[in-house]
């Protein structure tokens, strides 16, 4: 993106932003709105901890995931935001930067030391105090920044999670990068795999495809070969590669600028322990693309997510049906929820600066929540879906050992000896990032578009 037009997004992205907190602080009453950064953590007993990870709140304002622990960013009616940022004069580790290039947007004042920075942060919010009114802080710190600060009231954390769904162009812009970046590892990861490469040697070359680091990750990528593909949140990467390769399943995304893309693939091995079964698994692949295909094209705004959960699961049994692995009808399979122990997940969730971004079961800016319904207690989105919003779509297909053994108990009418073919597989999951455009446009598919590209300039 060039300057001159990052700077013009930059501009209409701090527009909205402006007057949604503006309206904030007229509906709940409070006269400014104070974001904690927050600070390192350690692991218990130890001087380290895992990478420092700021307020989102602060990454939306700031368009940068680097932020410094123990800064503080002030946004009141009618002024200019500020921001105290803190960059200590340290040898031990490298300075974060400042986010200079936002002087347009914001006042920032930059302090080493940190009791100076305590100092002027209080004296500035006794000036936003001067007129009157509480100051909502926001943080992960259960003390007051000062007398008058209301730490994490409700109603604001409410108003500013719900307008989080919908996304800016600036938002959408970098969201598109960090799909390309995603839609680059993804490329590698399959052709690692294709060559015969472990779980291990995956994950390197997703890393080199991104030009990310483990802590730049938004996620800890999920990478798992044969039967770790039915853990849905497998966690380690084994070294060395099976015998037999039957399957990949990975779960990768990329950051940029603190927001993020969420990819998932699967894929046939280059040498499975069974021609058959892998046969099987080709087709149940190709079909979960298409079942896919078809809850994408339901996306639109208004939809309600818990009903495009049902159909995932209507669909889903009709090609456990077809495929013979369920033996009766795909209206008993779906009625009697024969497919859950198939697919425990939810379909999708929303996607920003969160992965699984805040807001999903939120109906309202008051905070009124809708919880999903049983047996779909998992799924993450039941607000209604509306333009701008990123969400996920992420059907599945696992081949869960312990899942399974609870409906053999029950006697459910299922070919056990098709499980036990497909079992080494572990599983099918396709995942896409799509953003909902107006009625009857259809969806923006950050994803594909993503691969599209880096199809297109790879071809000579």
């Amino acid at each position: 993106m060039d300057q001159n037009h990052r700077a013009t997004l930059l501009r209409e992205h701090y527009a909205t932003l402006h007057s949604y907190w503006e309206d904030v602080l007229e509906r709940t009453g409070y006269c400014a709105i104070l974001l904690g950064a927050g600070h390192q953590r350690f692991f218990f007993h130890d001087d380290q901890g895992p990478a420092f990870r700021p307020n989102p709140l602060m990454v939306q304002w700031l368009a940068q995931e680097k932020i410094s622990e123990n800064s503080w960013f002030i946004f009141a009616k009618g002024t200019e935001p500020v921001l105290f940022f803190h960059q200590p004069d340290d040898f031990w580790h490298a300075a974060t930067p400042a986010p200079q290039l936002l002087n347009d947007h914001l006042s920032l004042r930059v302090f080493s030391d940190l009791g100076a920075l305590q100092t002027a942060l209080q004296d500035h919010l006794k000036q936003c105090k001067s007129g009157g009114g509480e100051i909502a802080q926001i943080s992960e710190d259960s003390t007051a920044a000062a007398d008058g600060c209301v730490i994490n009231p409700p109603a604001v954390i409410h108003a500013l999670h719900f307008q989080r769904a919908c996304k800016t162009e600036y938002e959408l812009t970098s969201m598109r990068q960090a799909s390309l970046r995603g839609a680059q590892g993804h490329r590698a990861a399959q052709q690692a795999f294709s060559c015969g490469a472990s779980e291990f040697e995956i994950h390197l070359a997703y890393l080199a495809a991104t030009g990310m680091n483990e802590w730049q990750l938004p996620y800890g990528n999920i990478i798992a070969q044969n039967h770790h593909a039915s853990l849905l949140h497998y966690q380690y990467q084994d070294r060395l590669a099976g015998e037999h390769l039957n399957s990949l399943l990975i779960d990768a995304g990329a950051n940029v600028d603190g927001y993020a893309s969420d990819i998932t693939r699967t894929y046939v091995g280059p040498r499975c322990y069974s021609q058959a079964a892998a046969d099987l698994f080709a087709e149940l692949l190709e079909r979960m693309q298409t079942h896919q295909d078809a809850l994408i094209d339901q996306v639109v705004p208004g939809a309600n997510y818990v009903d495009l959960q049902a159909a995932m699961h209507q669909s889903l049994a009709r090609i456990l049906v077809d495929t013979g692995i369920v033996q009766c009808g795909p209206e008993e399979a779906f009625n009697s929820d024969l497919t859950v122990p198939f697919c425990p997940h939810g379909l999708g969730h929303l996607l920003g600066i969160q992965v699984h971004d805040v807001g999903g079961q939120q109906l309202d800016i008051d905070g009124q929540t809708k919880p999903p319904p049983e047996p779909y207690a998992s799924l993450r989105l039941t607000r209604p879906l509306a333009r701008d919003m990123v969400i996920t779509v992420e059907p599945g297909l696992y081949f869960i050992p312990m899942l399974l053994e609870k409906k053999r108990a029950e006697g459910a009418p299922i070919d056990w000896k098709l499980i036990e073919l497909l079992t080494p597989f572990g599983g099918i999951r396709i995942e896409d990032n799509v953003r909902i455009l107006t009625a009857g446009a259809g969806v923006e598919n950050l994803t594909r578009d993503a691969f599209d590209k880096i199809s297109q300039s790879a071809t000579p």
